[in-house]
């Protein structure tokens, strides 16, 4: 009870009476008492399953309906994990603020795992969401994702430590460095398989700004995207790592709204943003989706707005150009899981 009405804006009595509501007009127990745990009884369960689907139709109602008036309106809710929220969203906000004055945003920050779970829940309609290659993030069926791009770190070190005069260095030559990390992070466990044996993890810390100012004060090292990252202070050195540890950042959102055209246009700010914010490096041998070709590559219908001139993501490719995952050609971009079947091997 607690946890929706957090997710819905309510308060937990608010949510107790809708249910009793409910229970009254449906003339069943919906959720059982099991001392402080409430759990949804076998009527309850049918309800809920039954209420997922209907949501899910009047989803694609509206996304069709929106699609026929071709108008970016309404409101979109996006969810970005902490550095995408400093690097990318900021000028995509504002180029959808300018472009597409009928359509309002709202922003949600949340680590990637969660972000997908939002967005996977209805609480969202977009989120921005990064993997390792060596750590794929898995997507749940009824998702579709767009690869924005790669996002390189290098390791932060003092200007006095030993390999700071380095051109660059392999993670095993920092096998033994007391590392700064956010504790349960992607980055965390990327650094737990680079190392074998006793690991000395120094100080958890989640915040990158914050891991800068402790590697400034000589107090370790850390692993740093260069999305958001900003400039570094003078005592800080930033060491690029062969090979390059290089995170996939996406925009994640459910199928059934990929129709709308305010997710298509927030998609295509996004990737302008991101193209913009980021300098792309090579995913290397094994990658899990390609880097996209530029936007401008292909061809997007015009949608109506207050812009003349701006253009939507809906456009299926020319011939021969591969477009989403795995190179399908489909108008919409596909799963992730799909590109890393194409990948295997």
């Amino acid at each position: 009870m607690t946890a929706a009405a957090r997710a819905l804006g309510y308060t937990p009595s608010a949510i107790s009476q809708q249910i009793s509501k409910l229970e009254r007009d449906v003339r069943q127990v919906l959720v059982e008492q099991n001392g402080r745990v409430a759990t949804l009884s076998p009527a309850g369960r049918v309800v809920a399953e039954a209420a997922g689907r209907i949501l899910s139709e009047i989803e694609q109602m509206q996304a069709q309906l929106e699609n026929e008036r071709k108008t970016v309106a309404g409101t979109l809710t996006l969810a970005a994990f902490a550095t995408a929220t400093r690097g990318v969203i900021p000028p995509a906000l504002r180029r959808l603020r300018s472009d597409w004055p009928r359509l309002k945003c709202h922003l949600v920050e949340a680590d990637s795992h969660h972000a997908m779970a939002l967005v996977e829940d209805g609480s969202v309609d977009i989120a921005i969401v990064h993997d390792w290659l060596e750590m794929p993030l898995v997507l749940s069926t009824g998702l579709s994702a767009r690869h924005l791009g790669n996002d390189i770190s290098d390791v932060l070190v003092h200007v006095n430590h030993h390999l700071a005069e380095r051109g660059s260095v392999a993670m095993a030559e920092l096998s033994n460095e007391v590392w700064l990390y956010e504790p349960g992070s992607v980055a965390h466990d990327l650094l737990i398989q680079s190392f074998t044996g006793t690991r000395l993890f120094g100080h958890g810390v989640a915040e990158y700004a914050s891991q800068i100012a402790m590697v400034g004060a000589g107090l370790g090292v850390a692993l740093v995207p260069r999305m958001g990252r900003g400039v570094v202070p003078d005592t800080v050195h930033v060491l690029p790592v062969e090979p390059a540890p290089t995170r996939q950042v996406y925009a994640v959102w459910r199928a059934t709204t990929g129709t709308r055209p305010a997710v298509q246009a927030a998609v295509l700010a996004l990737e302008e943003s991101f193209s913009d914010s980021v300098v792309r490096g090579d995913p290397g041998p094994g990658a899990a989706v390609d880097v996209l070709a530029p936007p401008q590559a292909w061809q997007r219908p015009a949608l109506s707005s207050h812009a003349p001139g701006r253009i939507g993501l809906s456009a299926a490719s020319p011939p021969g150009k591969a477009r989403g995952c795995g190179g399908t050609g489909r108008p919409e971009p596909c799963s992730l899981s799909r590109a890393w079947m194409l990948n295997a091997g």
